[in-house]
Formats: structure tokens, C-alpha cells, sequence
């Protein structure tokens, strides 16, 4: 089991019993790296403080790695895969292990649904029902689909000659994950490497690393090879360029701000390294007159409020056609006036603080500016009294209401539990605004009408269209990243694709040493 020992909210020891023997032996702290499959702290013998967003308070302290340490974990990368001690395994010994990981992680589910919470303050209920049973199941997808991955079938494109389409692994990849969903980013940005025979160097968030490293002790456990995955800590700044721009890593795979994305691109770009982003959202949620309006506001509560609003799939823009605005309105303001804020170990809370007090500043920043650009509050804006938790980064959800298209609560992204209603008098005007953003990641259409729907679905420029509901992605269905929020696609087989080169082999098959076509470069036609 884990046991978290919190001692005046200053603390935590983390240890994993993997006997399920609470007395037996603690196989790891949280407090070190994972390089080599050897727990390891930082050679510069820095560390940083990993706080608890729900009090505020120091809850432990990991190492910040220094160059020295990256240069050893992508070595190790790098010397595991050219060694071929994980590439050249079959998918299915490869697959057999990562399915050893997830029964590991779902032996221990709740140990580290406390810990996650602990780590980011959303609330237990979603940790404990949503993203530790959904990231088990994304982990034993991705260890199937590995063994279904093909290229095309052979066949005689050329008369005298077939040939066949192999897809190979990159080799070292630098997976570089966000703070929102740590333990799921861990499996999105890192799993699809390890399924498809590629070595991986992971540094998760500088304020939510604990669950990674927990779950690097599973893989462990499990038998992963020496070297082929390493977790190493610090800042993205300093310990994330370092290793993106390192050229014995051929690719990164990033969930993050654009802006970061940005910069990746930029790092990686002298060595043409290959990247898979998935950045940013501002999803449109277009709500129409023949709408189911009270199904429509609960899709809207949780649209706007997973994660406390800490969700690139959120949805902070709503259009809503004259006819139900209010009707909606009213119903939306009804059922957030419900929600509970409060201790995100408590199963009656609705949605713990912000990650951070930093974060919190910059949404009471977008709230204000809200307010300066004429939106209309009708709902939240402050901070909320949470009995025994003062010191936690807490925020109401907050309702704007406004005409201003091209104000900041509307274009950019917020991350967090902000809504903007903004009327439309028609789908077209909504599918035309909904667009209007930098953005391509997530957007819903409620609608009763199939033909709207289809064309909604035609229209949306998102990875996602979801119609009737908000937020769910299957395993099995990829989360494509358009526009400014990336390339590429996180989960199913096309998130698989992302980490492979394509390789094209021909086989003659004729035995002839002068082929019939040889004439055009040299010599006659016989």
C-alpha cells in the first residue's frame, strides 16, 4: 500500500508495500528520481517543495536534477534503446508487462487517488472514480493495441518487385507532462512510447511529480528493462529545455500551454526532432432551441467545472440561441449555487482549490478583466471560507454574461471554473463564433435535431465534437489536437502512429541482375 504520513500538513513519506504488507519494507521515497531503475536524488543536492493546494502548506520535496543527472537519464535512454533490450521484445512481451503495470495501479488505487489528491487538490471522487479506473484502462488499451499495429499489407506495386510497409520505434523520447492530470499524462505522454519499443526520459510537473514517481516504482515492479524509462524532477524552464534540447533524443511528446508548446517546437527544431502536442482549449458549447435545456445545464456544470475548471477540454463559452438563453440561465445559476467547495478528501466536495496561488491570481486576473471589458457577473468571483483550509488556493465558480466576442474571457484560455454566456440568434452565427478562438481541441452541439447535428459535426473546427454531452474520451477514440492546440493525437491507435517512423521494404523478385527498367538510367533496351 502507500502510505501518506502528514504531520502538521508539512510532510509527506511516501512509501509502497507492493505485499500489500503495511509493516513490510519501504521500497521507495517520493523524494527520489528514477534513472537507470535505480532511485537516485540530485547530483547538485538541490531539491524543490511540492506543496498541497488545499492548505497551502509544504507536503514534500523532490530533487531538482541538474544537467548532470539529464545527461544520465537520456544516456540511458539512449544506450537501452540502441541496445535493443526493449525495441526488438515482440508487442506482446512488451505488452505483457505494461498489463502488469495496470493490474499493479489498480491493486493500489486508492492509495494513489489519495495521493493524487493530495498532490492537486481535485476532489477524491474524481480521483477515486474517474482519472485512476480510466488511466488503468488507458494503460491496458494501449498494451493491446500495440499487438494490432501493422503497416500495409504486401503487395506487387511494382511488376517485378513487393513491397511492404514496416513502422518502426523513433528511438529516446522526452515526455514532458502537465501538472492538471499527473498520473493520466504520465500514461497519455508515456505508455504509447513504451508500447511501440521506445525508450523514454519523463519529467513530469514541478508542482505535481508524487504519483509519477509512485508509479515509476510499479514499473519496476513490473520488469521494465534498465534504462528504457526514467523519471527525472525540476522546473520545465531548466530541467525540460535541457532535455528537449539534447540531441540523443529524437522526440517529445508534450501537454502543456501553448506557449510552452511554442518553445518546445523552437528547441527541438535543429535537430528536427519529432513532436506530438497537445496544448491549449477554449471549447464552444452551443446550446440550440430545440435543446434538451436541462440536460444541457447539468452537461454544463460538469463541462465548466472538471477538475475545477483545470481542463484543456473545459467548456467557458456558451452560446445560447435567444429563445432558451434564459430558461438556461436560470437553470445553470440554480445548479451551481449547489456545488460544494471544500476539503477534496471530503466525497461530499464538488471541486478543492487551484493548483496553485499563482494560478489562482491569474484567474481572479481574467475575472477583473471580465469586468472591465463589460461583462455582466452574475454568479461567484470570489474566494470562498473553507472551514480548516484558510491557507488553500480556493475560487467560486464564477458566471459571466456578455456581448463582447472579443473579450479576454472569451478568447483566451482561463483554466478554470469561469463561465461566459454569450447569446446567438442562430446555429450558424454559433458554429462561426465557436470557431473564432486559436484553439481546436474540444466542442459540444446540443441539439435534438440530427441534420443540425451532422452539420455541426461537419462545421466545428476541433479535434472533438461532442453532441449532447461534454468531456468523454473512450480509450479507444483519439483526443486530436487542431490549430494552436497542437498536432498529433493523444490515446487510441493513432496516438500509437505518433511515436514511429514509417519504413518502406522492397523485395525483388524477379533474381535478374539487370532489371528491365535499368535502361532508363543507363545502357539500352534489350
Amino acid at each position: 500500500m502507500i502510505e501518506a504520513d502528514v504531520k502538521g500538513n508539512l510532510s509527506l513519506c511516501l512509501c509502497i508495500h507492493i505485499d500489500g504488507d503495511s509493516g513490510g519494507e519501504c521500497l521507495v521515497m517520493s523524494k527520489l528520481m528514477f534513472i537507470e531503475n535505480e532511485w537516485v536524488g540530485s547530483s547538485a543536492g538541490k531539491e524543490i517543495p511540492v506543496y498541497n493546494p488545499a492548505t497551502g502548506a509544504v507536503a514534500e520535496t523532490v530533487p531538482e536534477a541538474s544537467r548532470d543527472d539529464v545527461a544520465r537519464a537520456v544516456d540511458a535512454a539512449r544506450d537501452a534503446f540502441d541496445s535493443g533490450i526493449w525495441s526488438r521484445l515482440t508487442p506482446a512481451d512488451r505488452s505483457n508487462v505494461l498489463l502488469k503495470v495496470a493490474s499493479l495501479l489498480e491493486e493500489h488505487l486508492d492509495e494513489f487517488a489519495r495521493l493524487e489528491t493530495l498532490n492537486t487538490g481535485k476532489s477524491i471522487k474524481q480521483s477515486l472514480n474517474y482519472d485512476l479506473p480510466y488511466t488503468v484502462d488507458n494503460i491496458r488499451f494501449l498494451a493491446g493495441a500495440t499487438r494490432l499495429i501493422d503497416g500495409v499489407a504486401m503487395n506487387e506495386y511494382v511488376a517485378e518487385g513487393t513491397s511492404a510497409v514496416r513502422r518502426e520505434p523513433m528511438g529516446v523520447v522526452a515526455s514532458i507532462t502537465p501538472w492538471n492530470y499527473p498520473i493520466m499524462m504520465a500514461v497519455w505522454r508515456a505508455f504509447p512510447v513504451l508500447a511501440m519499443g521506445n525508450t523514454c526520459v519523463l519529467k513530469p510537473a514541478t508542482w505535481t511529480p508524487l504519483t509519477t514517481l509512485a508509479l515509476a516504482e510499479l514499473m519496476h515492479k513490473a520488469g521494465i528493462p534498465k534504462g528504457v524509462f526514467n523519471v527525472i524532477t525540476g522546473p520545465g524552464s531548466s530541467v525540460g529545455e535541457t532535455i528537449a534540447s539534447n540531441s540523443k533524443v529524437d522526440g517529445i511528446a508534450f501537454t502543456g500551454s501553448t506557449e510552452v508548446g511554442r518553445r518546445l517546437a523552437e528547441i527541438g527544431a535543429p535537430t528536427l526532432k519529432k513532436i506530438s502536442l497537445e496544448l491549449g482549449g477554449k471549447a464552444p458549447f452551443i446550446v440550440l432551441d430545440d435543446a434538451d435545456v436541462e440536460a444541457a445545464a447539468e452537461g454544463a456544470v460538469v463541462g465548466g467545472m472538471v477538475n475545477c475548471g483545470q481542463d484543456c477540454s473545459n467548456s467557458t463559452r456558451y452560446y445560447l440561441q435567444r429563445s432558451v438563453k434564459t430558461k438556461f440561465k436560470d437553470a445553470l445559476l440554480s445548479k451551481l449555487k449547489s456545488v460544494v467547495v471544500g476539503d477534496p478528501e471530503d466525497q461530499k466536495t464538488d471541486i478543492g482549490p487551484l493548483i496553485s496561488d499563482s494560478h489562482r491570481k491569474n484567474v481572479q486576473g481574467y475575472i477583473q478583466l471580465g469586468l472591465s471589458q463589460g461583462a455582466k457577473l452574475l454568479l461567484g468571483g470570489g474566494i470562498p471560507k473553507v472551514k480548516a483550509h484558510e491557507g488553500g488556493f480556493y475560487i467560486e465558480p464564477t458566471v459571466f454574461e456578455t456581448d463582447n466576442e472579443n473579450s479576454a474571457i472569451v478568447k483566451e484560455e482561463i483554466f478554470g471554473p469561469v463561465y461566459t454566456l454569450i447569446e446567438i440568434k442562430d446555429m450558424e452565427e454559433g458554429i462561426r463564433k465557436g470557431n473564432d478562438v486559436i484553439y481546436g481541441l474540444g466542442s459540444s452541439i446540443w441539439t435534438k435535431d440530427v441534420t443540425k447535428a451532422m452539420r455541426a459535426v461537419r462545421d466545428l473546427r476541433f479535434g472533438t465534437v461532442w453532441v449532447n454531452e461534454h468531456v468523454p474520451i473512450p480509450s479507444e477514440m483519439p483526443w486530436p489536437a487542431w490549430k494552436q492546440s497542437g498536432h498529433g493525437a493523444s490515446m487510441s491507435k493513432y496516438c500509437l502512429e505518433e511515436f514511429t517512423y514509417v519504413k518502406h521494404a522492397y523485395f525483388d523478385l524477379t533474381g535478374a541482375k539487370r532489371k528491365s527498367w535499368y535502361y532508363q538510367v543507363y545502357g539500352s533496351k534489350e
